[in-house]
């Protein structure tokens, strides 16, 4: 993340994951992206819908 605050005028990242995908989120957490919310049955996968967790951070 360093990398693109430092060479781009990138004020935000920001990531998607599967609510059931816990290993994903701690390592989003431990990247230092912060959970914004739950996007209700955002995503339509294997014949239903599936809520979907907003992270992102911030240029410093």
């Amino acid at each position: 993340m360093a990398y693109l605050f430092d060479h781009t005028r990138a004020q935000r990242i920001q990531a998607f994951t599967d609510s059931g995908n816990v290993a994903e989120q701690r390592a989003l957490e431990k990247a230092g992206f912060e959970r914004e919310g739950v996007l209700r049955q955002a995503q339509w996968r294997a014949g239903g819908w599936h809520d979907q967790i907003l992270y992102s951070t911030l240029r410093p």
